[in-house]
């Protein structure tokens, strides 16, 4: 799936990352998810998915970007297990982030929300079933369970960040 060169990626210590880490943790406290694997994946992400090429790859059957549910499901026909995984696991990050922290963008494109929501479930668990053997299985077979939960703490994330005190709190402390 890697068919174009990728932006450089934002370190983890950036104070990028200090912010997404710090708002992630709170938000997932909020909705009462306490599991740091999945806290760790999804701010990781969330920092990955600011370089906007990240989020809309390109597809390297059709060389258009990535957008919709379909895009991934059109390139992932004939694709080997290798090439397989990397698309499921973008495919089910795209509708994690699209359903948790812009779900009314998935509304004004006519696109179903539950759809993406089942979609990035299906993915996920496709990642943990290529990965049978691997210790990586368990981790996405837990974010398949906890999916809506995952949606429903980046749903508080993104109060957090448009909420003008959390971003004052955020500024004096560096985060």
């Amino acid at each position: 799936m890697s068919c174009a060169s990728q932006p450089a990626p934002i370190p983890e210590s950036h104070s990028l990352g200090r912010f997404f880490r710090s708002s992630t943790e709170s938000a997932f406290d909020a909705v009462g998810v306490r599991d740091g694997e999945i806290i760790d994946y999804v701010w990781k992400m969330l920092l990955r998915f600011v370089h906007v090429d990240q989020l809309f790859r390109k597809s390297c059957k059709t060389g258009g970007r990535m957008e919709h549910v379909m895009d991934f499901l059109t390139e992932a026909q004939g694709m080997e297990n290798t090439s397989m995984r990397e698309l499921k696991k973008q495919m089910g990050d795209v509708c994690l982030f699209f359903t948790g922290l812009y779900p009314e963008n998935l509304e004004y494109r006519k696109k179903n929300p539950q759809f993406y929501v089942s979609q990035g479930k299906a993915a996920y668990y496709h990642v943990a079933e290529i990965d049978a053997l691997r210790p990586s299985a368990r981790f996405f077979r837990k974010l398949t369970d906890r999916f809506e939960e995952c949606v429903m703490a980046l749903h508080v994330e993104r109060e957090f960040m448009h909420d003008s005190v959390y971003q004052y709190i955020g500024r004096q402390f560096g985060v």
